[in-house]
């Protein structure tokens, strides 16, 4: 893991290393991250690989009390990211239905990143778990299974964004040619500009309910 993502990976590292529930403090770390990066969709999965190296790294510090702390961080991460999601499907479909057109790159690269991201985030819980020892070895381990099994709020947004996505790419093309008149297309990375300003509205609420 590069420095590039090291703002996420060492405050959290410093929170897992202290324990108790870290739900709020790790969600809050990611969504920071993922927004001051333009919610772009690549970024959250260096985002996400980065906290969950931190989160391997702080607990080996007092691995005997891990069990239940891990469980509320991870469950902040998969809020965080499924939060990030939902904003980059609701710039998609506020996007289609004001007749305006994203980038088509833009569309396809969102795509490419959020197919994978549920298996990127089990395949990085099996990895940072194959680096730890004892309970928290065993706790990434059972994590990884009871996501894969039950979901999560990540796989729940993966679907939907897919779908839009989908839809649009498709359509985008046809679309431009019947409805040149009326569509605005967008320039290239605006895209993540719109998902970050709908992620901004969405982190100050959850701050608004913890105050």
């Amino acid at each position: 893991m590069t420095d590039e993502y090291d703002e996420v990976r060492s405050p959290v590292r410093d929170a897992a290393s202290q324990g108790g529930d870290l739900r709020d403090r790790v969600r809050s770390l990611v969504l920071t991250a993922v927004m001051d990066r333009k919610t772009d969709p690549k970024a959250i999965v260096g985002v996400m690989k980065s906290a969950l190296a931190g989160l391997g790294e702080g607990y080996g510090t007092h691995a005997g009390n891990a069990g239940e702390s891990l469980k509320t961080a991870v469950a902040g991460l998969d809020e965080a990211v499924g939060k990030s999601l939902y904003a980059l499907r609701v710039a998609v479909e506020e996007g289609w239905d004001q007749g305006r057109r994203f980038a088509d790159s833009d569309l396809r690269e969102a795509y490419d990143a959020v197919r994978d991201l549920e298996s990127d985030l089990l395949g990085t819980l099996r990895d940072v778990g194959g680096k730890s020892q004892g309970v928290v070895k065993e706790e990434f381990a059972r994590l990884s299974e009871h996501l894969s099994r039950n979901g999560s709020d990540t796989r729940e947004q993966i679907g939907a964004v897919l779908a839009v996505l989908g839809r649009d790419i498709g359509q985008v093309a046809g679309a431009a040619a019947r409805d040149a008149h009326s569509d605005v297309r967008e320039a290239t990375g605006r895209l993540s500009a719109v998902a970050s300003g709908i992620l901004h509205g969405l982190a100050d609420a959850l701050d608004s309910r913890q105050a």
